[in-house]
């Protein structure tokens, strides 16, 4: 296994990195709001997708919120 970073960063967001071994999988958590958002992944590229995934949910639905 490479040497992942501990967190990520995207949009100005930060998220932890989690990796299990023994599962050999990656979870992490950004908290944005006040609220907790967790994603997953089998590799640290998918762990990343989905971590941009939920940023970019968010950043679209306020989008959509301060349009109303």
């Amino acid at each position: 296994m490479s040497q992942e970073p501990k967190s990520l960063e995207y949009e100005g967001y930060t998220g932890t990195v989690t990796y299990d071994a023994k599962c050999d999988y990656y979870t992490g958590e950004v908290e944005i709001d006040g609220r907790r958002y967790t994603y997953e992944g089998d590799t640290f590229e998918e762990l990343q997708e989905d971590f941009e995934d939920i940023i970019d949910s968010i950043i679209a639905f306020d989008e959509m919120n301060d349009e109303e």
